[in-house]
């Protein structure tokens, strides 16, 4: 029986990225603050969708994850959070490259090259150990290093929470990773499973910060757009004079309870130097119980990339 035929890559499309960076590698410089205004004005749709993600996790995703946990020991699942990390690193490289971030951009891609050959496909980080720190870039950064204003806040099925500016960039990192996309379809769909779940295991600690919250939804969506702001400035986000929340028509109205105690516990979480490299996260190899999103950022039911 012939081999299943492998998707081709997208020449064109890896062309067009390395030129655009090249036109930018010299205009690296913070984005302007407006990017990072997030409001809700679809709070009521993202409330609905909320509430589907939550009941999925609490009867599937999380049951799942807890049996995943106690099955397999946490030496192992250290190997597969590795791998999966290290087969996402092509997606930082490009974005590096995007943002001007050219010295970032040569240390991604000789940690790519270290844990893929020395570190056998990525199962072990052994270019932490030569002083090449992880990174989380993706293009939903990128666009906004480059102006894009974030848009409205958006909840995903089953990914969770977003914004406008954000989903749209998860389409573009799917396609920038030449790895993943000339894997056959059937590995790289479990690949994809797999990613999801140990970003949940990640998050397991969240659980009861998230389930006592006197509005769960508020206390994701501000801790989220929290995170994303520490993120997209690299762990130095300018200063803002107070928390915002928002009503149903997205304006915003009295500073948040929520936001502070989410922001608090999520950019340590981080690594704080977790995702961002202003030094973005230079965390050592992190466990699959210590993923590098903080877990009060995100929804449970939703994963990495």
């Amino acid at each position: 029986m012939s081999e299943p035929a492998r998707r081709p890559l997208r020449p064109r499309m890896t062309m067009a990225l390395m030129l655009a960076a090249s036109l930018l590698a010299g205009c690296a410089s913070a984005p302007p603050d407006y990017v990072t205004q997030t409001k809700d004005p679809w709070e009521k749709m993202n409330r609905a969708i909320y509430g589907f993600n939550d009941t999925l996790d609490k009867a599937v995703v999380r049951p799942v994850a807890s049996t995943y946990t106690r099955a397999v020991p946490e030496p192992a699942r250290n190997r597969f959070h590795d791998f999966l990390s290290n087969l996402d690193e092509p997606v930082t490289v490009v974005n590096d490259l995007l943002q001007g971030k050219v010295k970032q951009t040569l240390q991604d891609t000789g940690r790519f090259l270290v844990n893929t050959t020395v570190g056998l496909l990525g199962f072990f980080d052994v270019a932490q150990h030569v002083g090449l720190a992880h990174h989380d870039e993706d293009f939903g950064e990128t666009l906004a290093h480059w102006g894009v204003s974030s848009g409205p806040y958006l909840v995903l099925p089953v990914f969770g929470p977003s914004t406008v500016r954000d989903a749209g960039g998860r389409v573009v990192d799917i396609y920038a990773n030449p790895p993943k996309e000339a894997m056959q379809a059937r590995y790289r769909n479990a690949a994809v499973v797999l990613d999801g779940l140990d970003t949940r295991v990640g998050l397991m600690q969240a659980n009861a910060s998230i389930d006592s919250a006197y509005d769960p939804y508020a206390f994701v969506r501000d801790a989220y757009i929290q995170n994303r702001r520490y993120n997209i400035y690299d762990g130095n986000p300018p200063e803002q004079d107070q928390y915002q929340d928002y009503d149903d028509e997205g304006a915003p109205t009295a500073a948040s309870a929520a936001a502070p105690a989410a922001a608090s516990s999520a950019s340590p979480m981080v690594t704080a130097p977790a995702a961002g490299s202003g030094v973005k996260p230079a965390t050592a190899s992190p466990s699959a119980a210590t993923r590098a999103t903080p877990p009060v950022a995100t929804d449970p039911v939703s994963h990495g990339r």
